[in-house]
Parts: structure tokens; sequence; C-alpha cells
């Protein structure tokens, strides 16, 4: 303990006070940034690829802004065709609401003898008390999702220019540390970018095996619309751990609403019968071992990530933290924080069998 210099804590704890105060009054500058930044991690193979082939690098990029742009495009389209069609159901799922809720209102007053009229008075002060919190999240909500849509053409411009000049900047942080340094600070940069590149392949990987369960399994069941549906519970698992309860909650209030009560306990097996494989089967090979992160530095990230920029710091902040672990680690001072937060935990076994033999 005589070791530990109160000036040096005093110094960490001042940095991390400055950086996040930076982030969060930084985050219109930041959040577009770091979105273009994770783009063009992902797409740079493809960019390499059209290069190999005689494609000239502006091309390249445009071609991959061009995925990117056809992508969303189609994701839009696909809820915009879902969505026209669940309008004309919606009538008929307002009125089956209205009538579970009579049911639900009848079986109070015979159960504990309340009248539906002091149910609806109970509930309006329930909605009153709640109501603030909840205007404040869904005004969180709101405003992370329509700051996504401004910045986007942001995003685009900083992508263009990222790819355009990307060994530019390899270069500069390479001519920052000394040349005996430099073969470090390469691997650095290429493990950052491999293992954010992997778990953003991953990441998609993972949603688009989640939409194909969710959707033969609710089409199998009969519940309408069940493209809809399971884009919509597939979108929020963007945000590790707290998205799959969230997106979750769309299917089984729609099996709720819209057919028998007998239809909600399949939708939980599906969802739940999904996530199981999906998080110990595609994830581990799609991912390897992904970031790399203790499971409680991850809830750390999403807890900090939303107190600072809203939902985009729950999506960014993840592999953030693993950015943060891969330098440390490259750092003898820093060793002890990548300690701290790398995963300790093993490959399974059977993990290591499988991709030795899709090795060979």
């Amino acid at each position: 303990m005589k070791n530990i210099s109160i000036y040096r804590v005093n110094a960490v704890l001042l940095l991390g006070i400055l950086t996040v105060v930076a982030l969060y009054y930084g985050k219109p500058f930041f959040i577009p940034l770091f979105f273009a930044i994770a783009l063009s991690m992902l797409m740079v193979p493809v960019s390499n690829w059209l290069e190999a082939r005689g494609v000239g690098r502006i091309w390249a990029t445009l071609l991959c802004i061009l995925i990117i742009l056809l992508f969303i495009a189609g994701i839009i389209l696909v809820i915009s065709l879902q969505a026209a069609s669940f309008s004309k159901d919606l009538p008929q799922i307002q009125q089956q609401l209205q009538q579970t809720l009579d049911n639900l209102q009848d079986w109070i007053q015979q159960k504990y003898g309340v009248a539906p009229e002091q149910q609806v008075q109970f509930a309006k002060e329930q909605i009153s008390k709640i109501s603030q919190s909840a205007n404040q999240f869904l005004t969180s909500v709101v405003g992370g999702f329509f700051g996504l849509l401004t910045s986007f053409a942001l995003v685009i411009l900083y992508f263009f220019f990222l790819m355009w000049k990307r060994e530019t900047y390899e270069q500069f942080f390479l001519r920052v540390f000394s040349s005996e340094s430099k073969p470090a600070t390469r691997e650095t940069l290429q493990q950052i970018t491999k293992v954010s590149g992997q778990y953003l392949i991953g990441r998609l990987i993972s949603m688009i095996f989640l939409a194909v369960c969710y959707g033969i399994g609710f089409s199998i069941l009969g519940l309408k619309n069940a493209l809809l549906i399971s884009i919509i519970a597939v979108l929020p698992t963007l945000v590790p751990y707290v998205g799959a309860f969230v997106g979750g909650a769309f299917p089984i209030l729609m099996a709720f609403v819209s057919g028998s009560t007998g239809m909600i306990l399949p939708v939980i097996i599906i969802l739940v019968a999904a996530q199981v494989i999906d998080n110990n089967i595609i994830e581990p090979l799609v991912m390897g071992n992904k970031l790399n992160i203790k499971p409680i530095m991850t809830i750390f990230a999403i807890v900090l990530g939303e107190l600072i920029w809203g939902i985009p710091g729950m999506i960014l902040f993840e592999p953030l933290f693993a950015v943060i672990r891969i330098v440390c680690a490259h750092v003898p001072k820093l060793h002890p924080y990548s300690f701290l937060i790398e995963d300790d935990q093993d490959e399974m076994k059977w993990l290591e069998k499988v991709k030795s033999v899709l090795r060979k």
C-alpha cells in the first residue's frame, strides 16, 4: 500500500471524470463518429475484396455505402409492408383487448369484490404516479431514435472519409508512438479492427437467426403478422441482455390481445428456445470469444452507456469497453485494468472441436 501514490489515484479519478464529462457533452459529435467507426470496421473486408478485384478505393467505398443503404431500406420496406397488413387487423386487436380487459375486471370483481369503477379509479391513480418517470423514459427513447435518424447523414459522411483514407489514420497512430512501439501499435490496431468487425458480423448473424426462428415459430402458431412481430422482437437485441427481454415483450403482448390465451405459453417457449440456442451455439460459433469482456463489465457498459448517451450508448459502449481492454493489454502500466475487464472463462471444449473441424 505504501507504493500507491495518492496523487496517481487522484489523477486516474480526474481523468475518468473528465472523460465522462467530455463524452456526455460531446455526444452530438461522438455518437455519429463512433457509429461511423463501427461501420467502417465492419465494411473494411468488403472494401478490400472489391479493391482486390480492380475496383478503385472511392468506388469501393461508395459501393459499401450502397450496401448499407440497401440493407436499411430492405428492413424499412419489410416493416412498412407488414405494418400496412397490421393496420387492417388493428380494430380486431382493439376489440380483443377491450374484451380481455372486461373479463379481467369481472374476475377481479368476483374474486375481490372491487367494482369496475373502483378498478378504473385505482388504475388512474397508479398511472398518474408513474407518468412522470414513464414520460422521461419515452422522451429518452424517442429522442435517441430521432437523434440517430437526424445524424445518419453525418454518419455516412464520416464513414466515407474513414474508409477512403483509412491508411492515413493508421499511420497517424504509428507516428504518435516511438519506433520501438510501432509493432505493438500495429498489432493493437489490427486486433481492434478484427474484434470489432467480428462482433458486428456475429451480432448481425445472431439477429437474422433469431428473426428466422421467431418468424417460423410464430407462423406455425398462427400468430398474425408474424414477420413484423419477429423483426420488432429482434431489433432490441442490439442491446445485450436487456434487449432480449424488451423485444420478447411485444410478441407476448400480441399473442395476448390478438389470439387465445393458450397461445401465450407457446410464444414464450419459442422466445426462450431461440435465445438459448443463440446464446449457447450461434453466438459462440460466429463471434468466438466476442469482445472477451466479463459479464459484469458488459452490464456496466450498458448502464454507463445509457446514462451518458442513452440508447446509442447501450449499443456502442460494449465494443468500446473491448477497445479499452485491448489497449490496456498492450500498455504494461495498464495491464491491471485489462485484467479487470477481460473475461477469464475458457472457451468451451465442444466449440474448440467444432472450430478445428471448420478450419480443416
